[in-house]
């Protein structure tokens, strides 16, 4: 077996253990690199492996797009996500240093950090710039690009954020992608729309609408649990398109990106949209989310969640009155959104604590 570095939450520990133990198992193995994921659906982790040659096309890609051959970046995210061990392959691919944010996420050191050692290129998810965009904290004049992923930016957050000097940009991207799919340029208004590609990717949309690529970076194999809860090897067919499981539009060079496929749940007979559903209720309860949770009736539930108690009862009655059944929200809840350490909502696990709140002895 070749050299394999497997990436990982703390909380999945015992569950790298367990892969690595399995890949050392394997033979003829190539010096690959791991990094786990569980997507947007909670499903089971995944591991996806790549080769270093992969990661190397995808920072050398990005680095391109964005012009970052010069200037030394900041990193205030896990290494043991994609996002941020991807700040160290662009840094090495330009010859430039990387700063790291030691400690917790903390929006006013990071300012602090980039301005300390003028970084000019840095990365963040969605939920930082919301806490640097509600302390209004001024953006160092070094910086000359801040890349967001992990999840879509609200515009007004984005343009606050730009209003601040903040150069944000939106990016699509995901693990099995090595990071990046599309990104936006800072010299252009912030945009979270339509994304321009970068140009190591072949894109495609297949029958059901959802996003196919081919390209240098795609990960090389995955590690899974079968059927039998096993773990099992499932390498990728370097000849094919790996289809992904976002519906998206193309055109002209850019992305658009418009749901996850297994986002759509079927009630009283209409397919309904929770993505669509979930921003249309942001305006009236902004971080909100929408879980589908199972009727044998109706087929599906949809709750209401977020923080705060008083904003979900105001959206769900405004809602309710304009929306026909299939559309209306049967409950609301109040609790803390789970996130994972880089502030992208863990749906599987706030699927399971509704449906345990919402059980169903107590549904009508």
């Amino acid at each position: 077996m070749g050299f394999v570095d497997l990436n990982a939450p703390p909380h999945l520990a015992a569950w790298k253990r367990e892969v690595g133990d399995f890949l050392s198992t394997c033979r003829d193995l190539p010096d690959l690199v791991g990094f786990s994921t569980s997507g947007s659906s909670g499903r089971p982790p995944k591991m996806l492996l790549f080769h270093q040659e992969a990661l190397e096309c995808s920072a050398r890609a990005a680095v391109a797009h964005l012009h970052a051959w010069e200037g030394d970046w900041c990193c205030p995210l896990p290494t043991y996500h994609v996002g941020g061990a991807m700040i160290f392959q662009r840094a090495r691919i330009a010859g430039v240093r990387v700063h790291t944010l030691e400690g917790r996420w903390d929006a006013a050191r990071y300012a602090d950090l980039v301005s300390r050692r003028a970084c000019a290129w840095s990365s963040l998810v969605p939920a930082q710039v919301f806490d640097i965009v509600h302390d209004e904290i001024p953006a160092p004049s070094c910086l000359r690009c801040v890349i967001v992923g992990g999840g879509r930016l609200e515009r007004a957050a984005g343009e606050r954020a730009r209003a601040l000097g903040w150069p944000v940009v939106q990016s699509y991207g995901m693990t099995e992608a090595a990071s990046q799919v599309a990104t936006a340029l800072p010299e252009s208004p912030f945009e979270n729309d339509w994304l321009p590609l970068l140009p190591h990717w072949d894109a495609s949309i297949d029958e059901q609408g959802c996003l196919a690529l081919q390209g240098s970076a795609l990960f090389f194999a995955q590690i899974t649990e079968g059927d039998n809860g096993r773990l099992v090897w499932l390498p990728r067919d370097p000849s094919a398109r790996w289809r992904s499981s976002d519906v998206v539009e193309l055109h002209d060079g850019k992305l658009r990106f418009l749901r996850r496929r297994d986002r759509l749940v079927k009630i009283l007979g209409e397919l309904i949209d929770l993505d669509g559903v979930e921003a249309s209720l942001a305006a009236d309860a902004p971080g909100c989310a929408v879980v589908a949770l199972p009727h044998p009736r109706r087929g599906a539930d949809l709750v209401l969640c977020g923080e705060e108690k008083a904003p979900l009862l105001r959206a769900l009655a405004r809602w309710n009155a304009a929306k026909p059944g299939p559309l209306r929200l049967a409950h609301c809840a109040a609790l803390p959104l789970p996130r994972n350490s880089m502030g992208k909502l863990e749906r599987g696990l706030l699927r399971r604590e509704i449906a345990q709140l919402f059980s169903s002895s107590n549904r009508a």
